[in-house]
C-alpha cells in the first residue's frame, strides 16, 4: 500500500489509523512498530499505541513484537465483494465490445459442469440470437466454457471436463488430456478461440473476468458467424475483448498480479 496518499480527513487519530494500515504492503506481511514508524515518519509511541488500538478491534494483529493486518479487514473485504454484480459490472463493457466490433458480446458463468450466458448485448446484424439468457451450455465446448476451465486446478478440470462430456453427449470428447493441453495453451495467452463447436456457422472468442480474489467468475464472449469472424477480424477484435473483460475485472476489485521472471 501507499503510505503517502492519504486523505486530510481532518480527524488526526483517524489519519494516523489510515497511515498505519496503509503502511503494510500485503495481508502476509508483518511489522514491528518500529518499522511502521519510519514507513509512516510518525513516532514510535504514538505507532505502539495506536497499533495496539487497531489490534483490539481486530483491524491488526498482533503476533509476538509485530502487527499484520487483521480480520476485520477481511470480513469488511468480503462483504463489500459480496455486494458487486459482475452482470452489472460487465454491462457497460459489453455495450462497447457489441459498439466497437459490430457482433454479439455475451457474458458466460459456470454452475456445475454447465454455463450459461448471463447477459447478451445483440448485434442488429444477426437475424438469430446465438445464445439464449440461463439456458444451459456444454462446458468442453466452445470459447467461453474453455475460459471458464482453463484458471481451474487439475483435478477440477478433469472432473468438470468428463462431467460436460457425459451430460452433453451430443458433443462428444475424443481426448481429455488433448484437450486439457490446449486449456494449458489458453491461459497462457489469456484467452480462447473457437470455429462452429457448438454450432456450424458460429464462431467465438472469449477472454476471463476475475474477480477481487483473483478467481475467474465469467468468461466475456465475442460471437459472430464464421465468415465474420475470421483471421484479420480476430487481430482487430481480441484486444478489444481482453480489454473489456480486464476493466470489468478491474471493475470487480481485482489486483493483476505480476508474472515472476
Amino acid at each position: 500500500m501507499d503510505s503517502t496518499v492519504v486523505r486530510d480527513t481532518r480527524v488526526g487519530v483517524l489519519d494516523k489509523a489510515m497511515r498505519i494500515l496503509r503502511a503494510f504492503p500485503g495481508g502476509d506481511v508483518a511489522l514491528t512498530p518500529q518499522q511502521i514508524a519510519r514507513s509512516t515518519g510518525m513516532a514510535l509511541p504514538t505507532v505502539y499505541r495506536l497499533a495496539q488500538e487497531l489490534s483490539e478491534y481486530g483491524w491488526l494483529m498482533k503476533e509476538g513484537q509485530r502487527f499484520r493486518l487483521g480480520m476485520t479487514l477481511l470480513r469488511l473485504g468480503a462483504m463489500v465483494a459480496e455486494g458487486i454484480d459482475v452482470r452489472s459490472r460487465a454491462l457497460p463493457h459489453l455495450r462497447l465490445l457489441k459498439e466497437q466490433t459490430g457482433e454479439n458480446a455475451e457474458l458466460h458463468v459456470r454452475s456445475n459442469e454447465s454455463r450459461a450466458a448471463l447477459e447478451v448485448v445483440r448485434s442488429p446484424h444477426n437475424l438469430r440470437p446465438f445464445v439464449d439468457i440461463g439456458a444451459p451450455l456444454p462446458l468442453h465446448v466452445g470459447a467461453g466454457g474453455k475460459i471458464l476451465l482453463a484458471w481451474l486446478s487439475d483435478r477440477e478440470q478433469s472432473a468438470l471436463i468428463i462431467a460436460s462430456a457425459a451430460r452433453y453427449n451430443d458433443y462428444p470428447l475424443a481426448d481429455v488430456q488433448e484437450l486439457k493441453n490446449k486449456l494449458a495453451q489458453i491461459r497462457e495467452m489469456g484467452w480462447a478461440v473457437s470455429e462452429g463447436e457448438r454450432a456450424a456457422g458460429v464462431s467465438a472468442i472469449a477472454a476471463p473476468v476475475f474477480d477481487v480474489s483473483n478467481q475467474v467468475v465469467a468468461a466475456m464472449v465475442l460471437a459472430a458467424p464464421t465468415v465474420r469472424l475470421g483471421a484479420r477480424e480476430r487481430t482487430r477484435y481480441i484486444p478489444l475483448l481482453c480489454d473489456a473483460a480486464c476493466d470489468t475485472s478491474l471493475d470487480l476489485g481485482y489486483v493483476a498480479q505480476k508474472k515472476q521472471v
